[in-house]
């Protein structure tokens, strides 16, 4: 009766490991791919699974498309780990969300995208900072009316700044 108590415990406990292990998902060895599942997490909503980008209801125009191959050949990596931390026009900011080793990663994903024979923008020097991407021109913002300094938000909180 106890030999036969043990078993059925072995059976479980071996069946119960062989469940958690189908039940796990391998973790990818190559930064490409654990940026690929950031990126599906993270981005796919509205970049789509594939970076293409297409427009997505709440947004005003498509996100953009990560494929193309002149996106790909301007944007340096110091240049999209920017974008990615503080957010860019539609997209907000990933940087309180990510560490940085996932931001690199999905840098490193995204790079695979670009269609065979692009050559990526050159990257900054070692310890240089790139400056940002291109952006829109500022448009100047109307004036205040009087007392309404106490409602407006902080440099910080436009910006996209998360403070913790």
């Amino acid at each position: 009766m106890r030999q036969r108590a043990i078993a059925r415990l072995g059976s479980g406990l071996w069946v119960l490991g062989l469940w958690s292990a189908l039940a796990c998902e391998p973790r990818d060895q190559t930064p490409a791919g654990r940026g690929a599942r950031t990126f599906q997490r993270s981005c796919s909503g509205c970049h789509g699974p594939d970076g293409r980008g297409t427009l997505r209801p709440g947004l005003t125009r498509p996100p953009r498309d990560l494929t193309q191959a002149e996106f790909q050949a301007r944007m340096t990596d110091e240049q999209l780990r920017h974008s990615i931390r503080i957010g860019k026009g539609q997209m907000p900011a990933f940087g309180g969300l990510m560490a940085e080793q996932d931001i690199a990663e999905l840098i490193a994903f995204i790079r695979t995208l670009a269609p065979p024979g692009t050559t990526p923008a050159p990257q900054a020097a070692p310890g240089a900072s790139a400056p940002p991407a291109p952006t829109a021109p500022a448009v100047a913002a109307p004036p205040a009316a009087p007392g309404a300094a106490a409602l407006a938000p902080s440099a910080d909180v436009a910006a996209g700044v998360v403070v913790r």
